[in-house]
């Protein structure tokens, strides 16, 4: 089905937000948004590299939420977006490269799962507050829970969220005795009496920690660099197990986050 057949209009005015970009011939763009209305939406922004009059100030970075105007055409799924028109109210993430890369997470993890035509007004509103928070918090440790309490949300959203309160085979509850782990092809966790088959994916983890650090109720003073990296890692996996193939913006802020 084409956008055409969703909009008889033919010319739409759509809030969306960047998702990605690529570049295309000498100097157009292919652009991916997510809008409320449609989903995913795919679309040529003619000399997007160029034209300052049109998308300028940024309004075609992935991350940006704006006001776009589209041209669907009928028997194609490839969109037009002939110009952009900023938002005042969206708050905008600065240089940070750390935020930059949680962003993108986001970003990957909504491209992944979303479709072309499908309405996603939940994700739509979840995405632009959390771009929001990110750009407005204090801190690198701030914006990498906020990260985390995206991922879980959204995951949940998406039909993929974990369960993180008890054992998926025998549903133990959790506890702190050492011998849990992860198992992120499962969404889930495995408690110290249960096999895992000795699977590569299956990682040792605090249980408890993680839970209470998606939650929110894992006070800032009490968190290690070393849990948050396996929180990330957790919903990292998670999802590439579900999508079937591999993430690039975690592994990112991992580099960033080691230092030179």
């Amino acid at each position: 089905m084409s956008y055409f057949d969703i909009d008889k209009s033919g010319r739409r005015r759509l809030g969306a937000v960047v998702l990605g970009r690529a570049d295309y011939g000498e100097a157009d763009l292919i652009v991916t948004f997510l809008t409320r209305e449609l989903g995913l939406v795919t679309a040529l922004a003619r000399y997007g590299r160029r034209s300052i009059r049109r998308f300028g100030g940024g309004l075609l970075s992935p991350g940006t939420a704006a006001w776009y105007d589209f041209t669907f055409k009928t028997h194609t799924d490839l969109a037009f977006v002939e110009e952009a028109e900023a938002n005042p109210r969206v708050a905008h993430i600065g240089a940070d490269p750390v935020r930059q890369g949680l962003a993108s997470f986001a970003l990957e993890l909504v491209r992944g799962f979303e479709t072309p035509g499908n309405p996603a007004g939940e994700t739509f509103a979840l995405l632009v507050r959390h771009l929001g928070r990110l750009a407005r918090c204090q801190g690198e440790t701030a914006a990498r829970r906020l990260a985390l309490d995206f991922s879980l949300n959204y995951m949940e959203l998406a039909g993929f969220g974990p369960r993180l309160d008890a054992c998926l085979t025998c549903g133990a509850p959790v506890g702190d005795e050492p011998g849990w782990r992860w198992d992120p092809l499962a969404g889930g966790l495995l408690c110290p009496n249960c096999p895992d088959a000795g699977d590569k994916r299956v990682r040792r983890m605090r249980p408890r920690l993680l839970r209470r650090l998606c939650l929110g109720t894992c006070p800032a003073s009490e968190l290690t660099e070393d849990d948050l990296t396996e929180a990330e890692l957790f919903f990292e996996r998670l999802a590439e197990e579900h999508l079937g193939r591999k993430l690039k913006a975690m592994k990112a802020v991992r580099r960033l986050l080691a230092g030179p």
